[in-house]
């Protein structure tokens, strides 16, 4: 496949998901589903609160970034979820608005790498990479004028990324991988359960 090709399945896989995105979102099962996974997203997060919001990031409810491989309308309920999680941030405003997007664009990325790859393990270091990116600038932007304000240097900056990577990975790639592994290649029930309509037949 030449690269125009490949920007064009990207560019397609887009196109798709969002449409999907918009015909389930108006379906009550959806709606429902969405509310749930906003408000688990959100209480995960916050009852473990001591490890949810350092620079390492490891937060349990991560590991619900996968859902969106199997259903791309999964994306409302995960950046509505990180949204009201994000209000408990000491961060603040900083990681209400950039935490919270790159929720939204990790999920985006996710829809469309997924279609070309169908590979959930390499889907779900998408998340860990964007946050890996994000959240020490984020941290930064809210330690500047107070006692705890940082230069961010390279080597800083690189030492953050890898700790908030590996809380990511943690969540995601260990946790998430193997509860998701296993309820869609074991649990007949799965399909049904999470509204699941694309990615059935991923390898690993």
């Amino acid at each position: 496949m030449n690269q125009e090709s490949k920007s064009l399945v990207i560019k397609t896989s887009f196109k798709d998901g969002f449409k999907s995105f918009i015909k389930d979102f108006f379906s009550v099962k959806m709606i429902t589903l969405n509310a749930f996974i906003a408000a688990l997203y959100a209480v995960l997060t916050i009852i473990s609160y001591p490890i949810s919001y350092s620079y390492m990031q490891l937060r349990i409810s991560e590991l619900l970034n996968l859902l969106v491989f199997f259903n791309p309308s999964y994306t409302l309920g995960l950046t509505l979820g990180c949204l009201l999680a994000n209000f408990m941030s000491t961060a603040g405003i900083f990681d209400i608005v950039f935490g919270t997007l790159a929720t939204l664009v990790s999920s985006l990325l996710m829809i469309g790498f997924s279609k070309l790859t169908k590979n959930l393990f390499f889907s779900g270091l998408i998340p860990c990479l964007i946050n890996a990116i994000t959240v020490p600038f984020i941290i930064y932007l809210a330690s500047l004028g107070t006692a705890d304000e940082f230069i961010l240097e390279s080597g800083i900056f690189f030492i953050m990324a890898l700790w908030t990577f590996l809380g990511e990975f943690i969540a995601i790639n260990i946790l998430g991988y193997i509860l998701f592994m296993s309820l869609a290649k074991k649990y007949k029930g799965f399909k049904d359960l999470f509204n699941a309509r694309y990615n059935l037949d991923f390898k690993w």
